[in-house]
């Protein structure tokens, strides 16, 4: 998929930084392929290349990449509520958009725009908005070969009344399928043109993030600060970069998003068959949602 590639030289040194060849990703991919068949309860035929994907999405641990198909079919089996009709997104008519850039940084990395489309709080849905991310998601999972996501995330025009739309638990479960079922991995969060209230929405983020992400949030006061992290020549011309502006890169996956409809449809069908799971095989407290979250006031 152009709009998420990484190029042949790109896919070579990711490669040399974990010390793989492809003679011993053959060997890793057939383990999974041979493990996955024994599963009766994971049904659907997965590509080598999803599973080059995935290995790498995972540090290229066996064990965590059988950990991590597990959760992909059950997580989304016992959350269809964000899946459903996520086929019929429309990238460039949501609220909020989630738009990975084409262009990977010289860390390897893929940079996911998050920013206001519509600033109407009105039309802000945290539900569409899920299935926006996780559609993209579905894509990034078999054809996005970078080393993980750095997050640019554009407050402008982010009010308190798009916050009080936050639902903290809804909010987790999102976070959970992205790192556990679609093996996301944050390297970084970058704000900017953030709001005077900016404490209130990293109080909720520190609800439900992992420590170790939270702790990666950065807060930008201009561009140039982000340049330090993010160079130039990734971001697009609305961020003074040099590539495609956020409206034609919209545009390309409005298209994308159309002529993936029917995939798209059968992953959300494609979920773990709990008639057949062997009874070995338990359900692990994937969400780790046993606490309880205290009441934020946004006064």
């Amino acid at each position: 998929m152009d709009l998420l590639r990484v190029t042949a030289d790109e896919r070579a040194q990711i490669l040399k930084l974990y010390d793989v060849n492809d003679a011993q990703l053959k060997e890793d991919i057939e383990i999974i392929k041979t493990w996955k068949s024994k599963q009766p309860h994971l049904q659907g035929d997965l590509s080598d290349d999803f599973l080059e994907k995935l290995l790498l999405k995972n540090k290229f641990s066996i064990e965590r990449c059988k950990e991590k198909l597990e959760n992909y079919y059950t997580l989304r089996g016992t959350n269809k509520d964000l899946l459903e009709g996520f086929e019929k997104i429309i990238p460039s008519k949501e609220a909020l958009t989630f738009l990975p850039l084409h262009k990977l940084t010289p860390n390897y990395e893929r940079v996911v725009i998050m920013k206001l489309i519509n600033l109407d709080p009105k039309c802000y849905d945290l539900t569409s908005v899920c299935k926006f991310a996780l559609a993209v998601s579905e894509m990034m999972l078999r054809h996005d070969g970078s080393l993980g996501v750095r997050l640019l995330i554009d407050q402008t025009g982010f009010t308190l009344r798009h916050l009080a739309r936050w639902n903290p638990v809804h909010l987790l479960r999102f976070y959970n399928l992205a790192e556990k079922a679609y093996s996301l991995r944050f390297f970084g969060i970058e704000f900017i043109n953030y709001p005077q209230f900016i404490n209130k929405v990293l109080a909720i983020l520190k609800m439900f993030l992992r420590p170790k992400i939270y702790d990666r949030i950065r807060l930008h006061e201009n561009l140039e600060s982000l340049y330090k992290i993010i160079p130039k020549e990734c971001l697009p011309v609305d961020y003074g970069g040099t590539n495609s502006k956020i409206s034609d890169l919209l545009e390309k996956w409005d298209k994308e998003v159309e002529k993936q409809q029917t995939f798209l449809l059968d992953c959300s069908n494609t979920v773990a068959n709990e008639d057949l799971r062997p009874p070995e095989s338990q359900e692990n407290d994937l969400f780790g949602t046993g606490g309880t979250f205290k009441k934020l006031s946004l006064d």
